[in-house]
Formats: structure tokens, sequence, C-alpha cells
């Protein structure tokens, strides 16, 4: 196999375990900051462990030779995870998720921009088709109660867009150190906001889920899968969880998209399908 194909498939991967975030969020009742500290917490036990057994090593000496990069993308991280937890609270996971479609450009223009990395026609395509798919997902713009949500979409799709790039410029060193930061940024500034001790006693284990499943199996697999493969593509991937998260929550909870979200959904696969046949050539 080789190391582009491993690369996307981790990516895909990573994508397909982040799209049930949405779905965990509303299946628990715990105030928003507590859910991010939880997450958080579980995160970085999961990924110090990982840490520990992958790299074959003590956990330090990864951090020591990951270096300021795992700083960078763990602030990066924990902006975008924060972000998207505070948006799914305020919008509906439809909305929240439709913002993410901004991230192959973004990610794209700023790895042109300071890698000097070339994004080829057909990524282009790709990425222009499924900002289209999500334009028709969107069937309205935000308003009201939407708007501030909306806003920590976009923020989260910014910040996920600079962590990959940070990713693709050292593609040397391990980057699972700064997944495992971004779990402690996140917990310490939500840590002052929370109410950790206020949970009820059936959601404990969604809440471990949601950070050591979720966030840390996610973070594992993308980290270790996006630096084999260029930065638009990597974040051209991530529009599986756009397609997927909504339909989770309407298969579970009725939260029905409508028309327009299924059949944007519908275009971002296949403009992702379409784009992985071409590249495979």
């Amino acid at each position: 196999m080789s190391a582009y194909t491993r690369g996307f498939l981790l990516v895909m991967a990573a994508t397909i375990v982040w799209s049930s975030g949405g779905l965990i969020v509303r299946s628990v009742t715990a105030d928003t900051w507590t859910i991010i500290f939880w997450r958080s917490v579980s995160s970085a036990g999961f990924l110090i462990l990982y840490l520990w057994i992958s790299e074959r090593r003590l956990p330090w000496q990864a951090f020591r030779a990951s270096g300021w990069s795992a700083v960078l993308i763990g602030a990066c991280f924990a902006a975008a995870s924060i972000s998207f937890v505070l948006a799914l609270g305020l919008t509906s996971v439809a909305n929240a998720l439709m913002l993410q479609a901004l991230a192959p450009m973004i990610a794209g223009l700023l790895a042109r921009v300071l890698l000097g990395e070339p994004i080829e026609p057909r990524t282009w395509i790709a990425i222009l088709v499924a900002i289209l798919g999500v334009g028709i997902m969107f069937g309205r713009m935000p308003s009201g109660a939407d708007l501030l949500g909306t806003g920590l979409a976009f923020s989260s799709a910014f910040f996920f867009s600079c962590s990959v790039v940070i990713v693709r410029s050292r593609p040397q060193v391990p980057m699972v150190p700064g997944g495992f930061l971004s779990a402690v940024f996140a917990a310490m500034v939500s840590l002052p906001l929370a109410s950790p001790l206020d949970v009820p006693q059936g959601e404990w284990p969604l809440l471990i889920f949601f950070g050591a499943g979720q966030l840390g199996v996610g973070m594992a697999l993308f980290t270790n899968g996006a630096r084999h493969i260029p930065a638009a593509t990597s974040s051209l991937l991530a529009l599986v969880e756009v397609a997927l998260g909504p339909l989770w929550v309407w298969l579970v909870f009725g939260e029905n998209p409508g028309p327009w979200v299924l059949g944007g959904g519908s275009v971002v696969v296949s403009a992702l399908v379409i784009h992985t046949v071409m590249a495979r050539r």
C-alpha cells in the first residue's frame, strides 16, 4: 500500500469517526462547557496511552521530537474543537457542519501561500463542487440564534485548516503529541466555566467516548494520515463529516435536515468519489 493510499484511508476513517459528534452532543443533557471539559480529559487520557504504545518510548521523548509544531497544532485543534462544540449548542448539527466545507479552500490557500504547495486542477474542481453542494444544503442564510453558531462553526473550520497545514509542513515529526496538547488546552480553557461533577450518571459513558473515541481515535487517525496527502485533499476528505453528521442526528433524533441538506450532501459525496477515482488514475 502506497503512502498516499494509507494516508487517504486514515483521514477518511477519521472523518467518519468525527461525524458522530453531533449525535453524541444531542444525546447528553450536561451543559456545553462540561461536555467540552470531559471530552478533553478523556481524549488526553487516550492519546497519552496511544502515544506510549505507538511510539514505543516514553511520551516526553515524542514531545521533544515534535517541538513547537506540537504546541501550534494543539492550539489550533483546541480552538477548532471548542468552537465546534459551542456551535452545536447554538444551532442545528447540519448548520454547524456545513461551515466545515470552507476548510478545503482555506487549507488549500494557506498551504499555497505558506508552503508553496500546488493545488491540482481536479482538486480545485472537487472543492468548488463540494462547496456548491454545501450551498445547496444551506437553502437559506443563517439569522437570529443561528448567527453566533454559524460564526463559531466558521472559526472551527479556519483553525482546523491551520492544523492541516502545520501537519503537512512537518511530515517527518510525530504529530500525535499535538493532539494530546489540544485536549489539555481545551480542558484548561473549559474548566473554570464547567461543572465537572454535575453530570447524570447514565451520560458518563457517552462523554468518555466523546473524548477517547470520537476525538481521540479520530485525531490519532488524522494526524497520522494527513502527513501523507496534500492539505487540500485531507480537508476535502473532511467533508464526509459534513454529509454524515446531520444524517446520524436525523436517523436517531428526527432532526430532519430536509431535502436541501440531503441533496447537497449527495453532491458533496459525489465530488469526493469522483476526485478519489481521478487521483487513483
